[in-house]
């Protein structure tokens, strides 16, 4: 998967989310097109999984009515990147490469890592 169909796969649910809460009368079209453009001023085409994974944590920062959305990104980065990386931070200090140790938990703090994305399968039941 692609930044890019990362992207395009969040603004779906959003608009989805957007066009159900107008529907059942539970925002206004105003707020719906505020929180729309919010997210598409947020991410950008072309954006690498880096800056894709810096931008994700703005988007619920003024409409936290997308958050369910979001959340399942931000766990899937916490899991496969962040705690991956502690892993490796905790090796290289086990192997006294305590300068290198400290560079990687640097870029990781800042969201700084060069990240690639391993797409997963499960079966269908």
């Amino acid at each position: 998967m692609t930044p890019d169909d990362i992207r395009q796969d969040i603004e779906l649910k959003v608009v989805e989310l957007l066009k159900q809460k107008v529907a059942d009368g539970s925002m206004s079209e105003q707020r719906s097109q505020k929180i729309a453009q919010d997210v598409l001023d947020i991410l950008k085409p072309g954006m690498s999984y880096t800056e894709l994974f810096r931008a994700i944590p703005k988007l619920d920062n003024t409409a936290t009515e997308i958050a369910p959305i979001i959340i399942p990104y931000l766990r899937d980065y916490e899991q496969n990147v962040a705690q991956a990386t502690h892993k490796q931070v905790v090796e290289l200090i086990r192997q006294g490469q305590y300068d290198i140790a400290t560079k990687l938990a640097k870029k990781a703090v800042d969201q700084d890592l060069d990240l690639v994305w391993e797409g997963k399968s499960e079966p269908t039941k």
